[in-house]
């Protein structure tokens, strides 16, 4: 492992020469799937964590505080860096500097601030407002100050909703902001959010000095290699890998549902065991645990002998 903290490791990420694909989860056992397979860092979706923690729209209906509890233990669960959705940093200057400080303390490696108006709205969806020019540069200047007085390594990256803005959107709109919050502010990253087609995206972080990324719409189509990822200039690619998590679980449920029999999780606890023994099995979790439950023996066998005894077969009641 490394000396460099975990912020360091991140800004090498998004600096370096390759596309880095980072993938863009929710939950602690999300961040062990990804290091366990060999990723360099996690992401912390804002989006998906409305949905799987509160079951609501991604519309800032968690607060700061929520999201950085539950970004602190993510960070915990691994040594890779986390990466961290931070919507508009929940009000204006000072509140920003607090989420800022707040996210460092958590032990997160950086996070990402946009310049959409409040209400917020979700990136690529209709109604999505912006603040000026002025407000949009003071809010991650504040960030930046915050950052250089806790921790300097900490990543701060601007997105800018300014491709699907109401009043004025479009490419040009979103790099003239890029190019702004870069030449402006202390950010180390810009990201553009919702852009429509690679193409686009290919124009922007052309135009765009320093380090930049692109999440594109939804319906953009299928993402490019790697290699032609990095001849454009894409410095991470997001890896979206939930969706069976969702739409499989979804279907599960609903065949014990129509059949009124638990015959579909059998079937599909088979499908699973059929993996025992190989680097695709998992169990339920259990091979991707920060603790085992080895590691629970063992300690109690060390410093709690009378549990561990009454664990162990034939162990005193």
């Amino acid at each position: 492992m490394t000396d460099a903290s975990k912020g360091a490791r991140l800004r090498a990420l998004f600096e370096s020469k390759e596309t880095t694909l980072m993938p863009f989860g929710v939950l602690p056992l999300h961040a062990r799937m990804a290091q366990q397979a060999g990723f360099q860092a996690f992401e912390v979706s804002g989006g998906y964590s409305s949905f799987w923690l509160a079951g609501v729209a991604d519309v800032g209906y968690l607060t700061m505080t929520e999201i950085v509890e539950h970004a602190a233990r993510v960070a915990r669960a691994v040594d890779i860096p986390v990466f961290c959705d931070a919507d508009t940093g929940y009000g204006g200057p000072v509140n920003v500097q607090r989420t800022t400080r707040a996210f460092i303390e958590a032990g997160v490696a950086g996070i990402h601030l946009e310049d959409q108006a409040e209400p917020k709205k979700a990136g690529g969806r209709g109604g999505i407002r912006l603040v000026s020019d002025a407000e949009a540069i003071g809010r991650f200047t504040a960030a930046v100050e915050e950052r250089d007085r806790r921790d300097p390594d900490f990543v701060l990256v601007a997105r800018t909703d300014g491709y699907g803005a109401v009043d004025g959107g479009g490419l040009d709109e979103a790099i003239r902001r890029g190019r702004l919050y870069r030449e402006e502010t202390g950010v180390d990253v810009i990201f553009y959010e919702g852009l429509e087609t690679w193409d686009e995206i290919e124009t922007a972080l052309r135009e765009t000095p320093g380090p930049a990324y692109a999440i594109p719409h939804r319906n953009a189509g299928p993402t490019p290699s790697v290699a032609e990822m990095t001849r454009m200039g894409q410095s991470i690619q997001i890896v979206p890998f939930l969706l069976p998590g969702v739409h499989e679980v979804w279907n599960l449920l609903r065949s014990v549902a129509e059949s009124g029999e638990l015959k579909p999780v059998d079937d599909y606890r088979s499908y699973v065991e059929s993996f025992r023994g190989t680097d695709a099995w998992v169990g339920a979790g259990e091979a991707l645990l920060a603790i085992t439950y080895d590691d629970v023996a063992e300690l109690e066998g060390r410093f709690a002998p009378n549990l561990a005894n009454a664990a162990a077969p034939g162990g005193a009641a």
